[in-house]
């Protein structure tokens, strides 16, 4: 709100000097108004300088005129309004005029002269100068609102520049300025004034919701000004109806905000004229709201920009404080913008850097690649990056390997415009893979190791031993049956090593393998004792068949050690839904919803029971506790005081290599239950 002025009123007539000081005090809040009697009224204010305008009538003006003279002339500054009463035919009025100067009388030479000059001083005032604020008419109103907008930046802003200039000396009842809502689709009340108390303000108008238009609806449907000039009659729906009907307010302009293509919300107009609003009024309200919605659109569009200038920042400050480097080209692959971490990596200071083309720090393969990498992306109208190795030459040239993610830049009017890269450098990382690698080497070799230079001894200590048998009585049979078992297990062992130390590389050659004749190759090669074997059914799956025979091997091994000799063992296939076989769940047997509820439209897949998730190897054994069912696939657990706990070890790393998941729970029956899922069929 603005500074608060004071304004004396001067009169001799008690009477009228209250009925000039009343209006202004109840109509125009930021008045202080004062009020005085002749020549020592005025004395008494004009000396302490507190006065911003005079307002007297011509009666008083004539009885003293040299009090005004004196003050034009020490104060010419100081507006002095004068108001004069006059009657006529067609009905009262006051016309209120304001004392420029005081002369002598006309005909003198100074006189004429100042008179002359304060002539030609009004016909060439700009029209800009207008009339002073308060003025009733239409025109009048246009400009205060017009002058009073300039320099509106928020609500309160346009609150004092449009709804208290509205309603300002009783011109209108009220004026009020809603906010169009698109989500909620209504109009929110948003700032408001009022010529006589307050209007509740605390409400709502949907839009378009119910079947018959409001007057809300057809200024925001047409975009046009909406004027009634009978609202308690009016057919459709206009807002405030009872209120202002009350405050005999028959009269109302509604008039859309928008500009462009932006719809803001709507402004409102009350008028307690008998005769509505008329053209030069509808005019005027017109202009007032084309006014309004341009103010409404700047602070929009200053808000939307001092908000991509927040993220702006945020993103500068993102950019600057991470560790990889990053930066912007054009279209031709020059650098726009570069980060500090940028060059910290290069070794080029930002000036050497910007304007160069990306060659200056990738050698000619990285280019190119980086080149082919975004024509894709561009032809394919891609805007997720990609991510490839380069390598990257600072300038006081080393090199080292990076790895940069490139993404385009958003399309204007359908070109390319340029590319955005975030570099990382990926030294470490190289030398922890070739150090891997190295490991990798290392480890085939001890598998090598293991297969022939053990293998070969142990081959030549079985020879001898069948031929000691042979020779030997049956008093050191005992003895030889030992030293047999003792080698079949270190032929066990070097198997299990072999198999970890390339089982755990990826499968990446398959072949389609029926599941039933795999199980039973690998029972064929492990002394099952009186053991039995159950295929309840089978599927082709893609495996690495040499691997999954070593696996299965060791499951049938472990069954027959841990369960006994006629321990009973079944491989089956598990469902989509259920581990044993069946759909999991009685509620989703029944309707396949499992008892949620799905939002309209919206239904789950009912499951494929026909394809098989994976497959199961059960037995009737002893079981597994539940503390060693959470170890069981730990290469240092064992529960056996002769194994080193390393078979089913290696069945999980061929599970993994395969890509499946492996879990062990308890069978139906008791015993062990290995389940692998996540197996696809070949």
């Amino acid at each position: 709100m603005s500074t608060t002025n004071t304004v004396l009123v001067i009169s001799n007539d008690a009477e009228l000097r209250q009925r000039l000081a009343a209006p202004l005090e109840w109509s125009y809040p930021n008045v202080d108004v004062l009020t005085a009697a002749g020549f020592d009224g005025i004395i008494d204010h004009l000396d302490d300088g507190s006065l911003d305008c005079i307002v007297t009538d011509d009666t008083t003006a004539m009885d003293s005129p040299a009090i005004f003279q004196a003050t034009r002339e020490r104060h010419p500054d100081l507006p002095l309004l004068v108001l004069s009463e006059y009657h006529t035919q067609r009905g009262d009025g006051v016309a209120v005029m304001e004392v420029v100067d005081f002369l002598d009388e006309i005909g003198t030479a100074g006189s004429d002269d100042a008179f002359a000059g304060w002539v030609a001083n009004s016909v060439v005032r700009s029209p800009r100068d207008g009339s002073p604020p308060g003025g009733s008419r239409p025109e009048d109103i246009v400009r205060d609102v017009k002058r009073s907008l300039v320099d509106a930046s928020s609500p309160m802003d346009i609150e004092e520049a449009v709804c208290e200039q509205l309603t300002l000396g009783g011109r209108y009842q009220f004026a009020w300025v809603g906010e169009y809502d698109r989500g909620e689709r209504q109009v929110v009340p948003w700032v408001a004034a009022s010529e006589t108390g307050d209007w509740p303000i605390s409400m709502t108008f949907p839009v378009g919701r119910s079947g018959r238009q409001s007057v809300i609806d057809r200024a925001l449907r047409s975009r046009e000004l909406q004027v009634v000039n009978d609202i308690p009659g009016h057919e459709a729906s206009v807002p405030w109806r009872a209120t202002a009907t009350e405050r005999d307010c028959n009269a109302v302009a509604i008039a859309p905000l928008a500009y462009e293509d932006e719809l803001y919300g709507i402004l409102g107009v009350y008028s307690n004229d008998s005769d509505g609003f008329d053209e030069m009024e509808v005019s005027a309200v017109r202009e007032i709201a084309s006014s309004v919605s341009h103010v409404l659109d700047t602070i929009a569009i200053r808000g939307r920009i001092d908000q991509q200038e927040r993220v702006l920042r945020r993103y500068e400050r993102l950019v600057e404080t991470v560790g990889d480097g990053m930066y912007v080209l054009d279209s031709d692959g020059h650098f726009m913008t570069v980060n500090d971490a940028m060059l910290s990596m290069t070794g080029y200071s930002r000036e050497g850097l910007l304007g160069e083309h990306i060659s200056i720090i990738l050698d000619d393969e990285s280019v190119e690649a980086g080149a082919e990498s975004i024509r894709r992306m561009v032809r394919d109208r891609r805007m997720e990056g990609e991510t490839q190795e380069v390598t990257v030459q600072t300038k006081d040239g080393r090199t080292y390997p990076g790895e940069v993610q490139v993404a385009l830049l958003p399309f204007e009017d359908g070109e390319f415009r340029g590319s955005v890269g975030a570099i990382r450098d990926i030294t470490e990382r190289k030398k922890r893979e070739q150090e891997l690698q190295r490991q990798n080497e290392r480890l085939d070799a001890f598998a090598s190791i293991v297969s022939h230079d053990l293998r070969n001894p142990l081959g030549v200590s079985q020879g001898y031993l069948d031929l000691v048998e042979e020779q030997t009585d049956e008093s050191v049979a005992e003895y030889i049956g030992h030293v047999e078992d003792g080698l079949a297990r270190m032929e066990d062992i070097i198997a299990d090593v072999l198999a970890i130390a390339r089982q755990g590389q990826t499968v990446t050659e398959t072949e389609p393998t029926d599941l039933e004749d795999i199980v039973r190759e690998a029972w064929s090669n492990v002394d099952t004792k009186e053991a039995t074997l159950a295929v309840t059914d089978s599927m082709r799956i893609a495996v690495d068949r040499s691997r999954l025979l070593r696996a299965l091997e060791n499951l049938f091994r472990n069954a027959v050690e841990h369960g006994g000799r006629t321990v009973a063992i079944e491989v089956g296939l598990l469902s989509p839904t259920g581990g044993d076989g069946s759909v999991a769940g009685d509620d989703l047997a029944i309707d396949g919803t499992g008892g949620f509820e799905f939002p309209e439209g919206e239904q789950p897949e009912e499951p494929d029971i026909t394809r098989p998730a994976g497959f199961y190897v059960a037995d009737d054994g002893e079981g597994m506790p539940a503390e060693i069912r959470e170890n069981a696939f730990d290469s240092a657990f064992t529960t056996s005081e002769e194994g080193l706990g390393i078979g089913l070890w290696v069945v999980r790393e061929v599970a993994s290599a395969h890509g499946w998941t492996t879990t062990v729970v308890e069978s139906a029956e008791g015993g062990a239950r290995f389940e692998f899922s996540d197996v696809k069929p070949a």
